[in-house]
């Protein structure tokens, strides 16, 4: 089985196939003792919690596995998810992010892998064995369920589907990944990794900000294909409010982790921009003998300056930044 090429810095992303689903046998993490699992599921009045719930324990039969609801429900969600086998705990405050660092907060020490879903359905809990696989064979620290890759029609609305993409392509290129689905709620971690990650975003962008902070600490990535359907119940994304706080958090993240490609952007573009209009000048200057263009002429050196001042400010923050991350 494959996982795909290295990405930069202990970055990996696709695969080639899946594990099936009973392998027993890879169960074992040593010593003849079980794979620790904690699956923490979220939840706001999920009709479907009972199932999700109890599909998780049935995929994880041959695990030392725990099913751990965080429940902000104000129906009877957080019986269902009892009934079904899950430990469940109220989530006092609220947000995405608040949710999964409650559930964290709950996890045994001992425990192995920690897996995030939704509690809607939309994921195939059964697939939980193949999301863990490539972190128990030692290929990955935190890995990705793809819903590109076995979406059902109609599962995601046209708008949630762009904003996905926007954001995934900006993951990328700011952060040299090479993600097809940075957004997925289907997503495993190995528990010692997750130690190591420094989160606080209490709301969507957390999604983001355990990929960010993932790549900054060089943690192995990857995707695994899975499958996602039509929801059962009422969605809590929206596109309109978590879309720009999602990439608003991705700009901040950036400007933290790789200043430099913040300074170069600007500064490339007033240089860019310099050139342009600088070209006017020389124009008229090669096919006239005079400039008369002052204000532009002044426009070009301001431009092109300033340009380099910003690109040198980059330079001198990446060494600082370089600086400081030798001394931790």
């Amino acid at each position: 089985m494959g996982y795909g090429p290295s990405i930069g810095k202990g970055v990996v992303s696709g695969m080639a196939g899946a594990a099936s689903i009973e392998k027993p046998q890879m169960a074992l993490r040593g010593e003849n003792k079980l794979f620790k699992v904690s699956v923490i599921i979220p939840t706001m009045n999920e009709p479907a919690i009972g199932r999700v719930v109890d599909d998780a324990r049935k995929a994880l039969k041959h695990f030392d596995a725990e099913v751990i609801v965080v429940d902000k429900s104000t129906d009877d969600t957080a019986r269902r998810a009892k009934k079904a086998g899950a430990i469940v705990v109220g989530q006092e405050l609220s947000g995405y992010g608040d949710a999964y660092m409650t559930g964290f907060s709950l996890i045994a020490p001992d425990t192995d892998v920690v897996v995030m879903m939704d509690g809607d359905n939309t994921y195939d809990a059964y697939e939980i064995p193949m999301l863990i696989d490539p972190i128990i064979k030692g290929y990955a620290d935190l890995c990705l369920g793809n819903r590109f890759a076995r979406m059902e029609p109609g599962a995601m609305n046209a708008r949630n589907m762009l904003g996905n993409k926007v954001i995934t392509s900006t993951l990328n290129v700011l952060y040299g990944l090479r993600l097809k689905d940075s957004q997925t709620g289907f997503r495993a971690i190995k528990k010692t990794a997750l130690d190591t990650l420094e989160l606080v975003d209490n709301g969507m962008p957390f999604a983001s900000e355990m990929i960010i902070d993932a790549r900054k600490k060089s943690l192995r990535i990857v995707e695994v294909p899975v499958t996602y359907r039509q929801r059962i119940g009422e969605a809590k994304l929206k596109a309109y409010k978590d879309g720009p706080l999602i990439l608003s958090l991705i700009i901040r993240m950036v400007r933290d982790y790789n200043p430099f490609a913040i300074f170069i952007s600007v500064g490339g573009i007033m240089v860019l921009c310099s050139f342009v209009s600088g070209g006017f000048v020389v124009y008229e200057w090669l096919t006239t003998g005079v400039i008369t263009r002052l204000a532009l002429t002044m426009l070009t050196a301001m431009l092109f300056l300033s340009g380099v001042q910003v690109i040198s400010f980059g330079l001198l923050a990446d060494i600082i930044l370089a600086a400081l991350r030798k001394k931790r």
